[in-house]
C-alpha cells in the first residue's frame, strides 16, 4: 500500500501538498509491497512508481511508456484521480549495461464532493491530467 496522507485543504480550499517525510514513509512502504498495485483510496494522496528497463535506453522508453499508459488509463477512470507531480529517473546497470526508467507518481483520489464540478489547482505547481498531457521519455 502506497498511502501518503489523507487529503488536506487549505482555508481557499486547494490542497495541501503532504510532508516530505510522509511521502518518504509512505516510497519505502512501496518498496516493501510485493504486490506493485497501486492504491486508489478516497480522499487520500498516494504514491506509485511506474519503472521498467531495456537493453537500450529506447527499448526502456517503449516499456516504462507502456506501463505509463496502463498506469494512468486504469487512475483516470477512478472518480476524484489528480496527478500533482510526476518525476521520472534513468539509470544505467554496470554491469549489463541495461537502462531503467522509472516515474514516481504523487497522485490524489478526492471525495466525491470536491471531484464534482472540477478540483482546486494544486497551490505549488500546476498539474496536467491524463497521460496524453505527459510527455515521457
Amino acid at each position: 500500500m502506497a498511502v501518503v496522507s489523507t487529503c488536506t485543504y487549505d482555508s481557499q480550499g486547494r490542497l495541501v501538498r503532504p510532508d516530505r517525510l510522509d511521502i518518504g514513509r509512505a516510497k519505502i512502504r512501496l518498496d516493501l509491497d510485493t504486490g506493485e498495485s497501486p492504491t486508489f483510496d478516497r480522499d487520500r494522496t498516494h504514491v506509485f512508481v511506474v519503472s521498467d528497463s531495456g537493453v537500450t535506453p529506447e527499448h526502456a522508453h517503449e516499456r516504462v511508456n507502456e506501463r505509463l499508459r496502463r498506469f494512468l488509463d486504469r487512475a483516470e477512470a477512478v472518480r476524484g484521480f489528480r496527478k500533482i507531480t510526476m518525476d521520472k529517473s534513468q539509470s544505467a546497470n554496470g554491469l549489463n549495461h541495461n537502462t531503467t526508467i522509472s516515474y514516481e507518481i504523487l497522485y490524489v483520489v478526492e471525495s466525491a464532493e470536491r471531484s464534482f464540478g472540477g478540483s482546486p489547482e494544486f497551490p505549488n505547481g500546476g498539474y496536467q491530467q491524463g497521460w496524453r498531457a505527459i510527455t515521457p521519455g
